[in-house]
């Protein structure tokens, strides 16, 4: 009998004292302890992107509400500007860039300073409100585009698969 009341209490004793032990991963699910979402989803590929801002503003009427440049940080690629063809020549020269963002319609203008670059960066060009037949058009004639009103996740693949095309030396 005594062996039995022991026992009881020492099970007692150990029931009272347990702390709560969680499990492997709960502590993230823990309120005020996890990894915020919009950090947790980070690139595979960070890349040095240049955004090409056009006389016009095409670029800066895409991008404007959109939030691109903080999601792009974000998932841990660094950004650079440049406004005007100028500014684009110096930035191309004095640094090193995987993408370059660009409107569609000058693209095709600045296919050879890219080409003429030293990192030969690849060009992504990015389309406002596009018809169904204007963005096949240009998903024809581009690997990648980045199409306008979109969603992040959108723009985050959009780069990723521009990086992978990049490593593979696929310069559209």
């Amino acid at each position: 009998m005594r062996r039995i009341l022991l026992g009881l209490v020492l099970a007692g004793g150990a029931l009272l004292g347990a702390r709560e032990v969680g499990a492997c991963g709960d502590k993230f699910l823990v309120i005020g302890r996890g990894v915020r979402q919009q950090r947790a989803q980070g690139a595979v590929h960070h890349a040095s992107i240049l955004l090409y801002y056009d006389a016009q503003g095409q670029l800066e009427a895409a991008l404007r509400g959109e939030k691109v440049e903080a999601h792009l940080k974000l998932a841990g690629h660094r950004l650079q500007a440049a406004a005007g063809r100028p500014q684009l020549g110096e930035r191309l020269a004095s640094g090193k860039y995987d993408i370059v963002i660009a409107p569609l319609s000058e693209i095709q203008a600045l296919e050879p300073a890219l080409r003429d670059s030293p990192t030969r960066p690849f060009l992504l060009p990015v389309i406002h409100n596009p018809t169904g037949e204007e963005l096949a058009e240009a998903q024809a004639e581009w690997s990648c585009v980045m199409r306008s009103p979109s969603t992040k996740k959108h723009y985050l693949a959009v780069i990723e698969d521009a990086m992978v095309l990049r490593q593979k030396g696929s310069g559209r």
